[in-house]
């Protein structure tokens, strides 16, 4: 261990901080660290407190040492990489002949002063684009060694000084949160998954064409291995980056949809959906973030991408020998669909009952709730057929959804065969209370039926039906409703 770094362990339990000294600790048989807490202890007399174990394995995960490929620790050039992302981008926003991208101390000291406002950018560029970006601050800090906790004080770090000093238009509340919420959600899956496919214990092409696919994955951390060297040192994987297992499912099909169940036979779409399951996100004790997360995908229904979404698991605890099991999540949700758009950063929690039914058979059940932080939803800018309320012809001229905060519900049942998807029954809803737009309340839900009938172990034919409905109470006193019915068929293939 370098002095510098046992010093700061030193000093971070001499302030009562749990420090562990090596990812070895989060894996018993993996044996002990080279230093450990108790070792730090003794040295000092026994005058500094030794975390238990379960609480010195998450102070690995939010002060990690260095171990053979992990990435050197260092503090401050995070947040300098920041700063100089901001003038890339201010830069890229100068060519282009955008005004707000003319910045000086007139316009840092006067959006200083006036504070925040919501901007009127495009539906993508803020609940796409932001997220983005704050994913590039995120990950340069996780990729100079910092914890999840720390590289999220970065990416906050980027997006509130992108928003002061980068753009001489007053800093954007909504933009702020988008971009840190959003960039750190989708910066540690970038991360983590950019370390499924690197190995640096291989050599030759392999390791080549591994480093440049993560480099696509997570550009920062594929740029700082380049300039320090990494890139092509042989070394192990960091054991905090490895999971207890990756499950991949690719469906393709078809779809029947349209605004009422009859119209939804009318005509048939492709689409695809991509789902990524790293590590566990139903059973056991987690107390290390995003250490299991679920990644969804789906394009096709008339739609380049109608849903994107990740939940990361921030803390999970069974009860009852597993039988129920109680987990937080942070989640990022895009969804697009011929009822409503909605999108935004939100916590979920989830309890859960499993059961076996027969030795092949189980049933799993789950109800959750949580709160969105802030969401954006699309306007329904015309009333209801008889209301006589006017569409908004600013928010018309100026952006075409509302934002504000809300809560989130929902539940599944489903039915298990031999591990794998039987019978699936879930409801998902979204309440948001617009604070920018026009003063109303959303509620979005979703009602979904998923039935797949196996092949092989790794193949199966599905069939299903989804119907999703909004309805919008407007302080004005309307209250418009979208629907749209879907059905589909598809085949499904699942990683061994």
């Amino acid at each position: 261990m370098p002095p510098g770094s046992l010093v700061a362990a030193v000093l971070l339990c001499g302030l009562g901080v749990p420090v562990r000294a090596g990812a070895q600790a989060s894996d018993p048989s993996a044996g002990a660290p080279p230093f450990s807490v108790a070792d730090l202890a003794r040295a000092a007399d026994s005058r500094l407190p030794i975390p238990s174990n379960e609480v010195a394995a998450v102070a690995d995960e939010q002060a990690p040492t260095p171990c053979a490929g992990c990435p050197a620790r260092r503090r401050v050039r995070p947040y300098l990489e920041s700063l100089a992302l901001n003038v890339m981008y201010n830069g890229i926003n100068h060519l282009r002949g955008h005004h707000t991208a003319r910045v000086g101390l007139n316009s840092w000291g006067a959006n200083l002063k006036h504070g925040f406002e919501w901007d009127v950018n495009p539906w993508l560029v803020n609940q796409v684009g932001h997220p983005i970006q704050g994913s590039q601050y995120y990950t340069s800090g996780r990729a100079h060694g910092l914890s999840f906790w720390e590289a999220s004080a970065v990416a906050a770090f980027g997006s509130a000084t992108w928003e002061f000093f980068a753009e001489n238009n007053r800093a954007s509340l909504n933009d702020l949160v988008n971009t840190t919420l959003g960039g750190i959600t989708l910066g540690e899956v970038m991360h983590r998954t950019a370390w499924l496919v690197r190995d640096p214990a291989r050599t030759g092409g392999a390791r080549r064409r591994g480093e440049l696919i993560a480099a696509a994955i997570d550009p920062l951390s594929g740029l700082v291995r380049a300039l320090s060297g990494d890139m092509s040192r042989v070394s192990e994987r960091p054991a905090s980056l490895v999971p207890s297992g990756v499950a991949i499912r690719a469906s393709a099909g078809v779809l029947w949809q349209g605004d009422t169940f009859r119209t939804a036979r009318s005509a048939a779409r492709p689409f695809i959906d991509l789902d990524l399951i790293y590590g566990d996100v139903r059973t056991g004790r987690s107390l290390v973030p995003f250490n299991d997360f679920a990644l969804q995908f789906s394009a096709g229904g008339g739609r380049a991408v109608s849903r994107a979404g990740v939940r990361g698991r921030l803390f999970s605890q069974p009860f009852t020998e597993g039988k129920y099991q109680l987990t937080i999540f942070q989640t990022f949700d895009f969804i697009q669909n011929r009822a409503y758009a909605f999108g935004g950063q939100g916590v979920e929690v989830e309890a859960a009952l499993s059961h076996r039914l027969s030795p092949r058979i189980s049933l799993w059940l789950a109800a959750v709730g949580g709160g969105t932080v802030l969401g954006a939803v699309d306007s329904l800018l015309a009333p209801a057929a008889g209301e006589d309320e006017e569409p908004d012809p600013v928010l018309i001229g100026r952006r075409t959804y509302d934002y504000g905060p809300g809560v989130r519900f929902g539940g599944v049942i489903q039915m298990l065969r031999d591990g794998l998807e039987w019978v699936t029954l879930s409801y998902r809803g979204y309440q948001i209370n617009v604070v920018d737009g026009s003063r109303s309340n959303h509620v979005l839900q979703r009602l979904d039926l998923d039935v797949r009938v196996p092949v092989t172990r790794a193949l199966a034919l599905g069939a299903g039906g989804e119907y999703f409905f909004r309805k919008a109470y407007y302080w004005s006193g309307g209250t418009p409703t979208d629907q749209s019915p879907q059905a589909r068929m598809f085949l499904v293939w699942t990683s061994p």
